[in-house]
């Protein structure tokens, strides 16, 4: 116990020294929780306080405490009761598209501007955030004005000009010629338009990564298998070595690489391509095969399903098809999405074989702001509330190596949400936030 105080106080010196003279007061908050998920995976506590000062958690100490317990100078700039709330990590979403809506807009991507985007872009990036969404991986559209649009909401939030998550942008998918998964015009428009990204052979898909970094990538996402509603999808489609050129030349300049693959019930040849090139994980993979399962455990990588979004896309039955959230779509790629929504999701054989899974939910396919219902489809299949958290939490931070994210523990980002009831026992109660603070700012306080 003497250790662990010793620990505290050290932590509580380090904090203080930090925010520097004067600022103590200006920058420091107290949360009082009445109980706490401080480590995701491990069981919560009860009563706690913690201290947060500047964008950091600085110490926590068990029950309600007060200023004099931390040893501060002067008062706290507020006290939080959330004394009959439940306090936990600051939830993330590996999957959104903050410039797209759930709506028709066959011509957005011709007369919408990157301002217009840009525009968009907030106002849905703060419905994830209001949501409990602290950090949001945006996956990339393959337009170049989504690129200009995503990359300056990103530096304004993170120099604080604009309320909204942290997010980490792909900018363009890495793909081959034809699938790119962006709509299609004449040539002399495609000409104009793009798609960004598209790279042939492994010297080119190299100059493709570098190309996206360069423009700001914070990780670089790439389709490794056709679209999922393409009349024709391909199994595979970057070669061997495509794929480990791309791994290759995003690993070595620090980005993590995410294999964006659908397809068809053969797209798993993909997947694999994709795992054995090492890839850092594979998202929208719906259907893998015995292989897929192995290579998953050799390499470490993570798992990412998407429940929720099929689940929303299409009405229950072939008479409702159109009430789903893409009921606009035409009626054959209806039909294609409620035979899969059909089908047994292959996340449940990720749970049975204890393969690490990611939350990515797919905004735009739904309305942003809906993405904890992702965790709900988790523990619809046969997972622990608490693994559907730790798959929102620990398992992102891991993946993307944000090492200051993820828990509540000292030194770590004051990023961390409250709800009523307890998620543990029943996880909707993360579809009500009613406390969101971000980088030490509070931005939601029902």
């Amino acid at each position: 116990m003497k250790v662990k105080q010793a620990m505290v106080w050290l932590a509580v010196a380090a904090a203080l020294c930090s925010a520097g003279a004067g600022r103590v007061a200006a920058d420091t908050v107290l949360v009082q929780a009445g109980s706490i998920l401080t480590v995701p995976g491990q069981p919560p506590r009860g009563p706690t306080t913690l201290l947060i000062i500047d964008d950091r958690v600085a110490a926590s100490q068990e029950g309600f405490a007060d200023a004099k317990a931390f040893a501060l100078d002067s008062p706290p700039a507020r006290v939080v009761d959330l004394r009959d709330a439940f306090v936990l990590p600051g939830l993330m979403d590996t999957h959104v598209h903050l410039t797209t809506q759930a709506e028709p807009d066959a011509n957005g991507e011709v007369t919408l501007t990157a301002a217009d985007l840009a525009l968009r872009a907030m106002l849905n990036a703060r419905a994830e955030l209001t949501a409990g969404f602290t950090t949001v991986m945006d996956m990339g559209t393959g337009r170049r004005a989504h690129e200009l649009a995503v990359y300056a909401l990103r530096d304004a939030i993170n120099e604080g000009r604009i309320e909204g998550p942290t997010i980490l942008a792909a900018g363009s998918p890495i793909s081959a010629t034809g699938s790119s998964r962006t709509t299609r015009y004449r040539d002399e428009v495609e000409a104009v338009l793009g798609p960004e990204g598209v790279c042939n052979g492994a010297d080119d898909c190299r100059r493709a990564v570098r190309d996206q970094i360069k423009r700001g990538a914070d990780f670089i996402n790439v389709y490794n298998t056709g679209s999922l509603l393409s009349a024709r999808p391909v199994p595979q489609t970057l070669t061997d070595e495509e794929l480990a050129a791309i791994v290759e030349t995003a690993h070595a300049l620090g980005r993590k690489v995410i294999a964006d693959g659908a397809g068809t019930k053969a797209s798993a040849a993909g997947l694999n391509a994709a795992l054995r090139a090492g890839a850092d994980a594979i998202d929208t993979a719906m259907f893998p095969d015995a292989e897929t399962w192995r290579l998953l455990k050799q390499t470490r990588a993570y798992y990412i399903p998407h429940l929720y979004a099929l689940e929303a896309a299409v009405g229950d039955t072939p008479a409702t098809l159109e009430e789903g959230t893409m009921g606009w779509l035409p009626r054959p790629l209806l039909e294609k999405l409620f035979e899969l929504k059909s089908e047994r999701p292959a996340a449940v054989t990720a749970i049975r074989e204890d393969v690490p899974l990611v939350v990515a939910s797919d905004p735009g396919v739904f309305p942003h702001g809906r993405n904890a219902h992702e965790l709900l489809e988790y523990v619809k299949i046969g997972s622990t509330p608490m693994a559907a958290i730790v798959a929102a939490t620990r398992h992102p931070a891991s993946l993307f190596g944000l090492a200051d994210r993820g828990t509540l523990e000292p030194g770590m980002a004051a990023d961390l949400i409250a709800v009523r009831g307890n998620p543990l026992q029943d996880i909707s109660v993360l579809t009500h936030v009613i406390f969101v603070m971000h980088r030490g700012r509070i931005v939601l306080d029902r």
